[in-house]
């Protein structure tokens, strides 16, 4: 019983020792800490704790007391290499380099055959820094045990960022097995992301060209498309995705994914030069269908942002939907196309009877309650356009009530909220909203909060605000007209909508709607591509209104232009530079320090 009493504290003190060392050491208190862990080490012959004993008498500079308890354990442990792993650090230390070379070289003649001991060598060589006889190590290995060390080897270069031996190895590994192709783009991921000046990018995109133009290789070309995926370079995915399907008799399947990715990340143009290679193959091709429903949203979505507004491309892409249309039938597959059918014939066309027509007609399929609240939504947006406010309100609230229990019936209530404030009903709207910060969806929650905010800060404003030949009567007369200038922006009424944010920025000059105002016209002018207006008050939004809870966002849409439509990268520069400085929490910052370096140059 005693006995038991006794190894019970013993080893109580034991794990307190071991605390107490650690604690000393990482404040640095180096004295304190190598007398523990030599203490540790004289009682467990434990490894680790030799080093961290050694490490703390390099740190005291006690180099000759580190060699002498170096050399005892290379005497007493003659097969343990790591020991003279450690001796040779420590004359390395003392700039005795060809000493040290000689314990290093002694290790390598001394290397067993055993695969793991030659991984544990080249382990200890790392730990002490040292890639070039971790490298040694691990080549003398395949030699003398005949192993392959391949994936080892990619460790080591990548612990030393050597680029063009980590991307040879990586090449070397694929063309010995082809099934390793998804081990190795996991292991080159991480670089690639950190990859900040492309310099591993671009030996590695060297290193397989060569290699593939030396021995044609499918696996090496799925990795040369992978690798310019990873820096969004997807015009040179495309293309050598083209020349890999002409080679190999493909199917275009991997065209088809590169056209999700690259409209994914907005490469639109791109995603429909993929889309229509395989659209080149004929209707009899196995993914047609979905290379024209992928064209056809590409086009889309290009028309609202604003690449496509030519008459005779909107009408193009109009006959493609009702071709599409007429051969695959509107059902599960083809309805989100038919919602954006509809929004072009209401917002583009001009043809909302025909957009609540197509909509009509898709509710009367068997589609689950969520597309079919999608379509209601749309339904109701398109009477909201065409001024029905009363009709909207109605279906909005029949998704609602038909959708208590998830998403849609907090987008549905949402939209009837935003209709109350279309219409001056602000405190009903307000009722709504309240709720509704709280709602599942963030994009719900986030913009219920906005609306909120800016209601609730409006809302009977100051006499003080009101024109000097006006009087109270309506104390909630600008907002009025603000929320009918967004009501006009949403039915693409675009001169009646800048003609109300005019007169809040001409008329109610001391109002904090002013910002607001500007930051609407603002983006009329990008709608228009008249980007030196839209900078020009989108500056005046970020600088005179910098403590405004739109600064930030008119900054970057203020760099966004400047960058990509202006040639004018110092002012991008200067305002992505203002949001990570003067607005370090906002949502917009992790977009601008990327672009911001990018334009930098680092």
């Amino acid at each position: 019983m005693l006995l038991a009493l006794v190894t019970v504290a013993s080893v109580a003190q034991n794990q307190e020792d071991v605390s107490l060392a650690y604690s000393y050491y990482n404040s640095k208190d180096y004295d304190k800490a190598s007398y523990l862990f030599e203490t540790l080490f004289n009682q467990t012959h434990s490894k680790n704790y030799f080093n961290y004993y050694i490490k703390c008498l390099s740190a005291l500079g006690d180099l000759e007391k580190a060699e002498k308890a170096a050399k005892k354990q290379v005497s007493i442990y003659k097969n343990d290499l790591s020991y003279k792993i450690i001796l040779g650090s420590i004359y390395k230390s003392q700039g005795k380099a060809d000493k040290a070379d000689e314990q290093y070289q002694s290790v390598l003649s001394s290397l067993p055959k055993d695969r793991n001991s030659i991984v544990s060598v080249c382990n200890s060589f790392l730990a002490h820094d040292e890639p070039d006889y971790a490298e040694k190590t691990l080549l003398r290995g395949i030699e003398i045990a005949n192993v392959d060390f391949s994936m080892e080897l990619f460790s080591v270069y990548s612990s030393s960022r050597n680029y063009k031996k980590m991307s040879e190895t990586a090449i070397d590994i694929i063309e010995h097995n082809e099934a390793q192709l998804s081990s190795v783009e996991n292991m080159l991921q991480y670089y690639l992301n950190n990859d900040t000046n492309d310099e591993l990018y671009t030996i590695l995109r060297s290193s397989l060209m060569q290699r593939i133009q030396k021995t044609p290789s499918t696996a090496l070309s799925e990795m040369l498309i992978w690798v310019y995926v990873q820096k969004k370079n997807f015009k040179m995915a495309v293309n050598q995705a083209k020349a890999l399907d002409r080679r190999t008799n493909g199917n275009g399947r991997r065209l088809i994914v590169l056209g999700q990715q690259a409209e994914a990340a907005g490469d639109l143009s791109t995603a429909a030069t993929a889309y229509q290679y395989v659209l080149e193959g004929g209707e009899k091709a196995p993914f047609y269908f979905q290379a024209k429903l992928g064209v056809l949203n590409t086009m889309y979505q290009q028309v609202v942002d604003g690449s496509i507004t030519d008459k005779e491309q909107l009408a193009y892409l109009e006959n493609e939907y009702r071709s599409v249309f007429a051969k695959q039938g509107i059902n599960a597959t083809t309805v989100q196309h038919v919602i954006n059918y509809a929004r072009l014939e209401t917002y583009y066309m001009n043809n909302a009877d025909t957009a609540k027509s197509v909509i009509n007609k898709a509710l009367q399929q068997p589609l689950n309650y969520t597309i079919k609240a999608d379509l209601n939504l749309q339904l109701a947006d398109i009477f909201l356009f065409s001024g029905d406010e009363w009709e909207a309100l109605m279906i909005y609230a029949k998704v609602e009530n038909d959708n208590k229990q998830n998403e849609k019936g907090d987008e549905a209530k949402l939209r009837k909220a935003k209709v109350a404030y279309y219409t001056g009903s602000f405190k009903w709207a307000l009722s709504q909203l309240d709720v509704l910060k709280a709602a599942t969806s963030k994009l719900v929650a986030n913009d219920a909060m906005e609306l909120a905010i800016l209601i609730n800060d409006n809302l009977a404003v100051a006499d003080e605000y009101l024109p000097a030949d006006t009087t109270a009567e309506n104390p909630d007369q600008e907002l009025q007209i603000f929320a009918r200038g967004d009501m006009y922006m949403f039915q693409c009424r675009t001169t009646d909508a800048f003609a109300c944010f005019d007169t809040i920025v001409t008329q109610y000059k001391s109002s904090p709607l002013v910002d607001e105002a500007l930051y609407r016209q603002a983006q009329i002018y990008e709608r228009q591509k008249d980007y030196s207006e839209a900078a020009s008050l989108y500056q005046k939004v970020a600088d005179d209104y910098a403590y405004d809870n739109l600064a930030d966002k008119a900054a970057f849409r203020l760099a966004e232009i400047s960058s990509t439509y202006l040639a004018d990268p110092e002012t991008a520069k200067t305002y992505y530079l203002k949001i990570l400085t003067d607005y370090p929490g906002s949502i917009y910052a992790v977009q601008a320090r990327e672009k911001f370096r990018k334009i930098d140059g680092k």
